[in-house]
């Protein structure tokens, strides 16, 4: 890696969860709270596993990151943009390179969408690269309200879950003649997993890409 960035969470999410237990009560056709707390469990494990999956966390905080530029890679005329260890970007409160504080559409400007910051020439405007170390950037970052789509698939988990308790998950075909017939879908090969495809269908379109 030629960027070596180091996050902090300045001012951390007030939940983690993806989905609310309205939300999921409603899609279940529950109007009673007796099953509030092993539904919000249920809830706290998904959004943790398409989290997880994601390689992601989405609930809005406030970070500031501290990127050090390597040695070698200034030698090379310093680097073409940094990557904001969360995104979306909601708002940027400073960024400051070395002790210098610069100035937003004039020092650099930000992709709100991939987090992406980029170094520009002051007298022109045009991008150019970071070469002067280290810079921290102070920004709020992820989501005031949780995507519908990523939203469904947290929900999705749960209610397969809901379904699931209290029976044997290898049962494969149950047959009791004249009065039930059961067969479940059992995963296996590359669905074997622990998210079904639909699932995993959804989370692909937030999944980061991580590099080790």
């Amino acid at each position: 890696m030629s960027v070596l960035p180091l996050l902090t969470v300045t001012a951390a999410a007030s939940s983690y969860d993806l989905v609310t237990l309205a939300a999921v009560k409603a899609e279940l056709a529950i109007t009673v709270s007796t099953y509030d707390s092993i539904l919000g469990t249920y809830i706290s494990a998904a959004s943790a596993a398409a989290a997880q999956y994601c390689n992601r966390v989405f609930p809005k905080e406030t970070l500031t990151e501290i990127f050090n530029l390597s040695r070698a890679r200034l030698q090379w005329g310093g680097e073409r943009l940094l990557q904001a260890g969360r995104y979306p970007v909601v708002t940027v409160a400073s960024v400051t390179e070395d002790t210098t504080v610069l100035v937003a559409n004039t020092d650099y400007k930000v992709d709100l969408v991939t987090g992406q910051f980029f170094r520009l020439e002051p007298t022109s405007g045009i991008v150019t690269r970071w070469d002067i170390t280290p810079v921290t950037i102070v920004y709020d970052a992820g989501y005031n309200t949780i995507p519908l789509d990523l939203a469904d698939a947290v929900t999705r988990m749960v209610k397969s879950r809901w379904f699931a308790r209290g029976r044997d998950p290898y049962t494969r075909q149950e047959n009791i003649p004249g009065v039930r017939d059961v067969s479940y879908w059992v995963p296996t090969g590359t669905e074997a997993g622990n998210l079904t495809p639909d699932i995993a269908d959804i989370l692909d379109n937030y999944r980061a890409v991580t590099f080790g």
